[in-house]
């Protein structure tokens, strides 16, 4: 006996993946591009783990995304202004860090080394 699939059939088509890079160019976040596609994050991300052209322009789109955001925040840093919107780098700046951690992240290492950099030895007592 042959088994049916639970639930409604997939949504999918591959001309998500143009629409997917397109919404990027516009600087739209993984969230927009789920609401722009008319499905939930979570069916976003299931297509991304298991169609490989899906993934492909999910990674695409983040690309572009950050760089429409960065050209934007650029934009703004040197006082261009060809919307007539008044610029907020501050929360620029606050989403580049959030949405593109990898380039945007302001991280703090602190390491603790011994005597002389030598490798710090830490006995627990108890």
């Amino acid at each position: 006996m042959e088994k049916k699939p639970v639930g409604r059939p997939s949504k999918y088509d591959e001309s998500f993946c143009d629409q997917v890079i397109d919404l990027g160019k516009q600087g739209l976040s993984i969230t927009q591009i789920a609401f722009e596609l008319d499905i939930h994050k979570d069916t976003l991300y299931d297509w991304k783990k298991t169609k490989p052209e899906f993934s492909d322009a999910i990674k695409k789109a983040t690309d572009y995304a950050q760089g429409f955001w960065e050209n934007a925040l650029k934009t703004a840093a040197l006082g261009m202004n060809p919307e007539g919107v008044t610029p907020n780098p501050t929360l620029m700046i606050f989403q580049m860090k959030n949405r593109f951690p990898d380039d945007w992240r302001e991280k703090q290492v602190q390491e603790h080394v011994g005597k002389d950099d030598s490798e710090l030895l830490i006995k627990w007592q108890s």
